[in-house]
């Protein structure tokens, strides 16, 4: 599980805390957020059975109107892609000043 999700569980559980004692709760998504615009639509959330983009309608919801599974769901879509691109990232890695040579 991503740090992102571990977030975005702890958003869900304190909602389902708070809803039945009927505690008012805002969640923050910005963490989701990519370009700003609403253009790549990855901030895209259901909120009160509507679609929603967290750069542009938000970032702030009332938590007992996000759909968090949806929203967890959508997050993980391009987990093995994020992972690849991550290890490349560190293979690749500028040693300057480590003695070698790079390229």
């Amino acid at each position: 599980m991503s740090g992102l999700s571990a977030l975005q569980v702890m958003m869900k559980v304190t909602s389902e805390v708070t809803r039945p004692k009927g505690i008012r709760t805002f969640v923050s998504l910005n963490p989701i957020m990519v370009d700003g615009t609403g253009m790549c639509g990855s901030c895209r959330v259901r909120v009160g059975g509507e679609t929603k983009f967290a750069c542009v309608d938000g970032p702030e919801f009332d938590a007992h109107q996000v759909d968090f599974d949806l929203l967890m769901q959508r997050q993980r879509t391009y987990f093995d892609e994020e992972k690849a691109s991550l290890e490349r990232y560190h293979e690749h890695l500028c040693r300057c000043g480590e003695g070698g040579h790079h390229g």
